[in-house]
């Protein structure tokens, strides 16, 4: 059975207070994810886009890949466990027990495929936490 993804009117309403330009970061990034993490369920999580390994225990927590948040204009890729990684470019901010994130501010920064890296190892993380 494939991974659970957004309908195209999840998404519609999901971005629908959202302007032209931060839906087009969105899209980006759900593209570049949904290739980097082509296992990951996809849904909507504390008002985010949330990718995670469906089956696992915890599931959008635990196993928690990555998460696309937009809010007041903003776009970040955010990892729950963003401590447990490498980040050898230090892409990743934030000074939380464990989250991290990287602001996202064009179409051009979603390209960027240091974040491709990062989805893919966070994808690879543990998932019996």
């Amino acid at each position: 059975m494939p991974p659970q993804r957004l309908s195209p009117s999840e998404m519609r309403d999901h971005l629908a207070l959202e302007s032209g330009e931060v839906c087009g970061i969105v899209r980006q990034l759900r593209r570049m994810v949904l290739s980097a993490a082509p296992e990951a369920t996809e849904s909507i999580k504390f008002g985010a886009l949330s990718y995670y390994h469906g089956g696992a225990t915890f599931a959008s927590i635990g196993s928690n890949i990555c998460m696309i948040d937009a809010k007041r204009g903003q776009v970040t890729l955010s990892f729950i466990r963003g401590v447990e990684l490498e980040d050898p470019h230090h892409l990743l901010r934030g000074s939380g027990k464990y989250k991290r994130f990287v602001a996202i501010p064009s179409r051009d920064a979603a390209l960027d495929p240091r974040l491709v890296d990062l989805v893919r190892e966070a994808a690879q993380l543990d998932t019996d936490v």
